[in-house]
């Protein structure tokens, strides 16, 4: 009999880590849904000039790649038990979290951009929030709960015209949003995406490949005291990269005027309405 109740007590606990695992497993998935989707949200609200090259769907998960060659993901789901923090943006066009001011910028205006969006994780059976590099903060509200399956209260549907032209959005607030596709369109840096800025010496010029396609290229903008020449290649190689960048770092001791604390290169292609945008980050050792 004791061997038995032995036996049952070690079953029991490993059921329990079983759930408890199950259930970690289910968090790291929720915190990845609900990042993915505050991603397409935000750009929904201030695309920055990217338009959307392609939008493939699997089970309800769509893949949209933008002209700078990022990846999105949205995931349509079905409201579920877990708690996770409410999102929302005020009238006055800033993001709110479990009903509270953040004070930071969600919808770009004026010709800037918006200020971040928020980014969640879990820690210690709390939600966290931070925008952008800032610090971690408990989310108020947010304790995690003891729900068990995933859920998403951003999207309700989405789906991709016949003609491939257009993806519609629509949001569970009865929001639709209608993004253009233009599957032509792209502009992209060799090595903008990889998330780190690309380290200059004193005076130091590089070059870097760029695929352009239909569009208007415009001349590059840089910040003050750098220099940035956009030349198109004889022929595009094998990549498909047919433009050069060309980065000229600043030459300290000389007079440059710094108008402010900028560090990206930004290449623009034009096609009617629509605008293809890349940015290479770039720093002075």
């Amino acid at each position: 009999m004791v061997v038995s109740l032995v036996g049952c007590k070690v079953d029991d606990l490993k059921d329990d880590v079983n759930d408890l695992k199950d259930r970690v497993a289910l968090i790291e998935e929720q915190v990845k849904l609900l990042n993915d989707n505050v991603e397409v949200l935000a750009y929904v609200l201030d695309p920055q000039q990217k338009t959307i090259k392609s939008v493939t769907e699997n089970n309800g998960q769509y893949v949209i790649t933008l002209s700078d060659g990022s990846v999105m993901t949205l995931s349509i789901g079905q409201p579920g038990t877990i708690v996770q923090p409410e999102i929302s943006v005020d009238n006055n066009g800033y993001w709110v979290v479990n009903g509270n001011p953040t004070g930071v910028k969600a919808v770009g205006e004026d010709g800037k951009n918006g200020e971040g969006y928020p980014e969640f994780r879990v820690e210690e059976g709390k939600w966290q929030v931070r925008f952008g590099e800032s610090g971690w903060s408990d989310v108020p509200g947010g304790d995690l709960g003891t729900g068990t399956s995933l859920g998403d209260q951003f999207f309700e549907s989405a789906s991709l015209s016949e003609d491939g032209t257009v993806f519609t959005i629509k949001g569970v607030d009865g929001k639709e949003y209608s993004l253009p596709v233009a599957a032509g369109l792209e502009c992209k840096i060799e090595g903008s995406d990889n998330g780190t800025p690309v380290p200059f010496v004193n005076g130091e010029m590089k070059e870097f490949r760029v695929k352009i396609s239909e569009g208007n290229p415009l001349a590059p903008i840089y910040p003050a005291g750098w220099r940035a020449e956009l030349t198109k290649k004889e022929a595009a190689d094998a990549n498909g990269y047919n433009y050069t960048l060309t980065v000229y770092a600043p030459v300290i001791g000389r007079a440059t005027v710094v108008a402010d604390n900028t560090n990206e290169i930004v290449v623009r292609v034009n096609k009617g309405t629509l605008w293809a945008v890349d940015k290479l980050q770039v720093e002075l050792e």
